[in-house]
């Protein structure tokens, strides 16, 4: 990422930090963060939440719990416990899979949860640097399309044709290195994990992490049994 990039990414954010205090000093409510502007979540607590709200699906004991700040209104703020980059796929929906109610999760979504594009990037930096978000996962789920297609692309060369060719593009790197006889889970899993570690190259989301504050983890959901298993 070149320098111009990255100091034009964070004077979006200082931007955008901005029209957050300008709404809070017209009146906006805001649960406090303390002095420091301390997170309200941390990266085990988030974790927890996601893994507690999953089993909760597979159950079907669903709840819809709501992890929002006692004071906080959402028609005036947000404040979400973490991040989720997931396929665009309409039977992965986050909030569903890990219970919990809307504002709760910053959603990310494309074809493929790709994590190494720009407005991928730059949307969850956001979500770390100005929400405050204490945990960053890529879900990626069973019998994903985008990633099918790019194994085929891998196998025979052949391209589905349009845009989509610049998902199967973005996907063949996190395949390309695994035995020929992968299987739709192993390049599930691999995209996953590639995009992951593609997040953590962020210099925003690289200091998250070394100060403690932020945990980026990859997991894939499977449609049948409705459950999320984290790497």
């Amino acid at each position: 990422m070149s320098s111009n990039h990255e100091v034009s990414r964070r004077g979006f954010l200082v931007g955008m930090a901005g029209v957050a205090g300008a709404a809070l000093a017209v009146g906006a409510t805001s649960p406090a963060r303390g002095a420091a502007n301390k997170p309200l979540y941390t990266p085990e607590q988030a974790f927890k939440w996601l893994k507690q709200g999953n089993r909760r699906w597979v159950n079907r004991n669903i709840r819809n719990v709501d992890h929002t700040p006692p004071e906080g209104d959402t028609t005036k703020g947000q404040w979400p416990f973490a991040a989720v980059l997931s396929c665009a796929d309409s039977r992965v929906n986050p909030e569903r899979v890990f219970d919990v109610q809307r504002a709760n999760l910053f959603n990310v979504r494309n074809a493929g949860n790709i994590g190494t594009d720009g407005i991928s990037i730059g949307s969850l930096e956001y979500s770390v640097a100005v929400l405050k978000v204490a945990l960053v996962v890529v879900l990626g789920h069973s019998s994903c399309g985008a990633v099918s297609a790019s194994q085929n692309t891998l196998r025979t060369g052949e391209y589905p044709g349009g845009d989509i060719d610049d998902v199967v593009n973005a996907i063949l790197p996190a395949i390309e290195d695994l035995p020929k006889d992968q299987t739709l889970a192993d390049g599930i899993w691999a995209n996953a994990g590639y995009s992951a570690r593609a997040l953590r190259r962020s210099s925003i989301i690289a200091e998250a992490i070394d100060s403690g504050t932020l945990r980026v983890k990859y997991a894939m959901y499977d449609l049948k049994s409705r459950k999320a298993t984290f790497a």
